[in-house]
């Protein structure tokens, strides 16, 4: 299971409806977040999420509305005694950003941070259990959109099928299930497809944010069981967003349809919308399995057997 956390959905200040932008991936355990606005450590107190289980966060550009939240996000958890590695993951000039935080006394930490620089689309970071990619986002600054990706489950094991072929329960199960064929004692060869299923899809989700529509967003998208994207201005509002270097909510869910992504959450709402439950009909149009996303809403993904 994977849980999505929309812990801040506003764009550009906060406000009593919407803080920042930060959206956090909960994974067995390990916090992904994704951008760190402003308020972000008090959005974390009132989630279901424990600071000291972020294990990766990955900013998507340097406007404020997007990092600044990130040195009392990395200050507190100095004051929480962390001791492991935390990674970073940013444009070109995060590092030396950091590092002038450093020098000038606003960071004064002990633990380990593990600074990635994005420079080029690809994969920038494999933890074996899931990948981080990044692709360029159309925007005003350099900016870049992130797909995390879970690799291939292997198939079901059939404990049945391999009893009636004679299959001894111990070890030979295991390498079964591992993908190799078996000799049995009576000199037969059990293959793994006879008793193994075909592999079960990971799951992956991909943020996009800020951007206009774009190829990069189309294509950490393709395919994705979530897709996070900015709908800044309402439906009708195209020319604006694009002039702006933003997508409209309209945009998102076509960009949505475009990747064939699963399911799609809007967030990076403008300040101009207080209220949004009247956009959602024209998204979901577009967009079936669409929503809008408020501050601190979950969203769950599960295994597909």
């Amino acid at each position: 299971m994977i849980s999505v956390h929309t812990l801040g959905t506003g764009s550009g200040k906060p406000t009593p409806e919407r803080n920042v932008s930060c959206t956090a991936v909960f994974r067995q355990g390990d916090v992904i977040l994704f951008d760190c606005g402003e308020g972000t450590q008090m959005q974390i107190t009132r989630s279901q999420l424990r600071p000291g289980d972020i294990k990766l966060i990955c900013i998507t550009h340097f406007h404020g509305d997007h990092i600044n939240g990130l040195p009392g996000l990395l200050g507190t958890l100095q004051l929480n005694q962390r001791t492991e590695p935390l990674t970073v993951i940013g444009p070109k000039g995060i590092r030396s950003y950091l590092s002038a935080l450093s020098k000038l006394g606003v960071l004064g930490i002990g633990y380990k941070l593990v600074v990635t620089e994005v420079s080029e689309p690809g994969v920038v970071l494999d933890m074996g259990e899931y990948t981080i990619a990044a692709d360029r986002l159309k925007h005003r600054v350099p900016c870049w959109g992130y797909r995390l990706s879970e690799p291939d489950r292997p198939g079901r094991f059939n404990v049945d099928q391999a009893r009636d072929l004679g299959v001894p329960p111990g070890p030979l199960y295991g390498r079964l299930q591992r993908g190799e064929d078996v000799t049995l004692p009576d000199g037969r060869i059990i293959a793994s497809n006879d008793v193994v299923g075909e592999p079960r899809r990971g799951l992956s989700v991909a943020y996009c944010l800020d951007t206009e529509p774009c190829d990069g967003a189309v294509r950490l998208a393709a395919g994705v069981d979530l897709l996070i994207h900015e709908g800044t201005y309402a439906p009708g509002e195209e020319r604006v967003a694009h002039d702006r270097g933003h997508s409209s909510m309209i945009d998102a869910a076509e960009t949505a349809v475009q990747a064939g992504a699963q399911r799609l959450v809007v967030t990076h709402v403008s300040s101009k919308y207080p209220r949004v439950n009247g956009f959602l009909k024209d998204v979901r149009k577009v967009m079936a399995e669409a929503d809008i996303a408020s501050d601190l809403d979950v969203f769950e993904l599960g295994y597909v057997d």
